[in-house]
């Protein structure tokens, strides 16, 4: 079993937009209920997302041109494998007798995979559409849906995609210069991570379920669990989850990045 917090506590991962504003809340009741050793990490922990929402914006920021013509071709390949996936996946369910499982079960594992069909993704921004390939193939290497993929004859078309991903990443990560992808996408995991950890220290605070702890515990724990309350919302809804102002909690519209939204050239 994974030790790590992210797999023993079941937390949404948050915005870090998300994460400051929580933060912000949870150091100002750490320090009414007098724990200076929560309030350290919850500052800390400001500290940290506090620089990475400085990375987003510059990563943000960054032209078009800053990608190669790599990337570029590379995104092609890309939109072609994961058409390629759906496509093979929709051949198998049209040509099904009525009421076989298998086309029913290949019907609810694309609408896992491609909740909004392949064009939503083949038209997100490189970064993001990095990111949903991740997603895609971390997915079809389960147990389930592993055996599925075999049987439906996708193996050629994950096999394609699995290849792409890593020169697709390459190419994407290479091309800012200092900055890279990698580097936010780190910065990030950290951020979640020092969060979970705010988390585990109430939970030692207050590990019982009597009244006075589940009172205590839930004072502490009350600003993280409306943030994950609104995320688990977005999902249910299949929306994307707009990041908020760490300041004020209000919906924070995102601005464009210049170059990527629209989001291909």
């Amino acid at each position: 079993m994974d030790p790590l917090l992210a797999s023993l506590l079941n937390f949404y991962t948050f915005s870090t937009g998300r994460r400051l504003f929580a933060l912000y809340q949870v150091r100002k009741a750490a320090v009414a209920a007098s724990h200076a050793d929560l309030a350290a990490h919850a500052a800390h922990a400001i500290a940290h997302d506090t620089e990475t929402r400085a990375l987003e914006a510059k990563w943000a920021g960054r032209k078009l041109t800053t990608y190669s013509p790599e990337a570029r071709q590379i995104d092609i390949y890309v939109d072609a494998a994961i058409t390629a996936f759906r496509d093979g996946a929709d051949a198998q369910i049209r040509a099904s007798a009525p009421g076989d499982p298998l086309a029913d079960t290949a019907q609810k594992m694309i609408a896992v995979l491609l909740p909004k069909g392949a064009g939503a993704i083949t038209s997100l921004p490189f970064v993001e559409e990095l990111a949903e390939v991740q997603r895609i193939l971390s997915r079809v290497d389960e147990p389930d849906y592993k055996s599925l993929v075999t049987e439906l004859g996708l193996t050629r078309q994950v096999a394609r995609l699995k290849n792409l991903e890593g020169q697709y990443r390459a190419a994407i990560e290479g091309s800012g210069g200092p900055l890279t992808f990698a580097k936010v996408k780190d910065a990030r995991a950290k951020g979640q991570s020092l969060l979970l950890q705010a988390v585990a220290m109430i939970l030692g605070k207050y590990p019982s379920d009597s009244e006075a702890d589940r009172t205590a515990r839930g004072a502490l724990l009350s600003p993280i669990l409306v943030q994950n309350e609104a995320i688990r919302r977005y999902l249910r809804e299949r929306k994307p989850i707009e990041d908020v102002n760490p300041e004020t909690g209000e919906i924070e519209p995102e601005p464009p990045a210049p170059g990527e939204a629209p989001a291909k050239a």
